[in-house]
């Protein structure tokens, strides 16, 4: 919780001061509480804390309040709170309309509301910054990832978050609670993962972030586990910074067991996979998968939270040291019982789809997000003297790459291996539950996250709807090649 603030101020650079003046709003009204306007301003914060920001989470565009500008000016005079005129009205204005914003032929970084670049860099500039870092070919450090490009006096200057550098009061106490945790850790391999990550934190040295993530990965006994750090991109527009996140969880062992089966069979699924053999690895290395129960999240994490999560993200780390991946038990499982099974009943095709999804839909989604973790991420080498995904896909890297797990998934969820290896009692039912329920939520359940007319944007969200829209548009030929 002590980098809370740095997820906000990532978002958007007007996030904070406009959370507080709004929060001020909140604690100090003294007027009618059944007030119209007044429950829509609550509503209108609700979703703020919900999304770190006044841009959604999802569709990424920017929340418009229910209630209009003289209300809020009215609302900060009966409450003596002030807000500069210029970040409220952004709240009721078509500036800085998206907070991330991929469009064909705009300048994406200027495009895009979020913090991390200043607002006059531009995509031109932000790209030729870091291609000029000179990083070992071999052991790139992933450039960018922890700072904010800004121009002081028109010259492009890195603020790496750190402990004396931006955001340091927080990332010294970050440090202070993670010597904390140092001191009562289960194994000596945790204890150095984060003596190295105090170190990262202390530094800002994307070097000692490679030297932890190698020491992380590895680290694969005990009962607690995390996630920290400035670690996925999918709010840059170009990939390359970090979003603060932290996730504290604890080891289902029951679970893990089971599904353990993944992992140590991760080359078989390697070597069966439809790549192309030059992209398959000749030898998968420290792939390890366990399922667990999220104690706690923070910054990009919560509240709008991941089912699973596959890192480190470094391409070489994978390749030569491996990855851990795992599955949120009890977020998944939250997630399939949220909601009535009215959407169901509505949305598929018949009583057959119906009763699989009931009776094999749990643990197909299970399966969908450890395969997608363990073989889809975890899978594949890139060409020797090919670059770096967001070199070469560019805005399209993110997408790519989730859609890419998913199908990885997809593929073995209709595979009889899985019920050779004692994951499931009967494959074909799993895995036809698996496509009816990815499709019907890539076209359709996943849609109530929008308001109608919003573009799909976030980058889990248009893979599924991307797979889902091919796949229909090729079952229509093939349809037509039937007749």
């Amino acid at each position: 919780m002590s980098g809370r603030d740095i997820i906000w101020d990532q978002n958007y650079r007007h996030n904070l001061e406009l959370r507080k003046g709004i929060e001020s709003i909140y604690t100090s009204y003294k007027g009618d509480v059944n007030d119209v306007d007044w429950k829509e301003f609550e509503i209108y914060l609700h979703r703020v804390w919900f999304a770190n920001g006044i841009h959604h989470h999802y569709s990424m565009d920017k929340m418009k309040p229910g209630f209009d500008e003289d209300y809020f000016k009215r609302l900060m005079a009966q409450t003596n709170v002030t807000i500069a005129e210029d970040v409220w009205m952004v709240m009721f204005n078509d500036q800085d309309a998206k907070k991330v914003d991929k469009a064909k032929g705009k300048d994406i970084v200027l495009a895009s509301a979020v913090n991390f670049y200043g607002p006059d860099v531009t995509e031109e500039e932000a790209r030729a910054y870091y291609k000029s870092i000179n990083v070992d070919p071999n052991e790139p450090i992933e450039v960018g990832l922890n700072s904010q490009l800004v121009k002081e006096n028109g010259k492009l200057v890195e603020k790496a978050y750190k402990s004396g550098g931006l955001y340091g009061p927080a990332m010294d106490q970050m440090v202070y609670w993670l010597q904390k945790a140092q001191g009562v850790a289960e194994t000596v391999e945790q204890a150095k993962a984060i003596g190295l990550l105090i170190e990262y934190y202390e530094t800002g040295d994307l070097h000692k972030w490679d030297e932890y993530a190698i020491v992380w990965s590895k680290s694969t006994d005990g009962a607690v586990d995390w996630i920290t750090g400035f670690v996925e991109v999918y709010n840059d527009p170009i990939a390359y910074k970090g979003s603060y996140e932290t996730i504290v969880q604890i080891k289902d062992f029951d679970m893990s067991r089971k599904m353990e089966v993944l992992s140590s069979n991760a080359q078989w699924f390697e070597d069966n996979s439809p790549l192309m053999d030059e992209h398959k690895k000749e030898k998968v290395t420290g792939v390890s998968y366990k399922t667990v129960n999220v104690a706690g999240e923070a910054g990009d994490a919560s509240p709008a939270t991941p089912i699973g999560v596959n890192l480190p993200n470094n391409v070489w780390i994978r390749e030569v040291h491996g990855s851990k991946s795992v599955s949120l038990g009890n977020i998944i499982e939250a997630y399939g019982s949220s909601g009535s099974s009215g959407r169901l009943e509505e949305f598929a095709f018949d009583d057959e789809e119906i009763a699989l999804e009931k009776e094999y839909g749990a643990l197909a989604d299970k399966l969908h997000t450890a395969l997608h973790e363990v073989v889809g991420h975890a899978s594949g080498q890139i060409n020797e003297g090919v670059a770096t995904p967001k070199e070469t896909l560019k805005s399209y890297k993110s997408t790519i790459e989730e859609g890419r797990a998913d199908l990885f998934g997809l593929y073995y969820l209709m595979d009889p291996k899985l019920e050779e290896l004692g994951l499931v009692k009967d494959w074909k039912k799993t895995g036809t539950a698996a496509y009816d329920g990815y499709i019907r939520n890539g076209l359709i359940s996943q849609l109530v996250r929008l308001e109608l007319g919003q573009d799909v944007e976030e980058d889990h969200m248009r893979n599924r709807q991307w797979v889902s829209a091919w796949f229909m548009k090729e079952d229509r030929k093939i349809m037509l090649l039937k007749k």
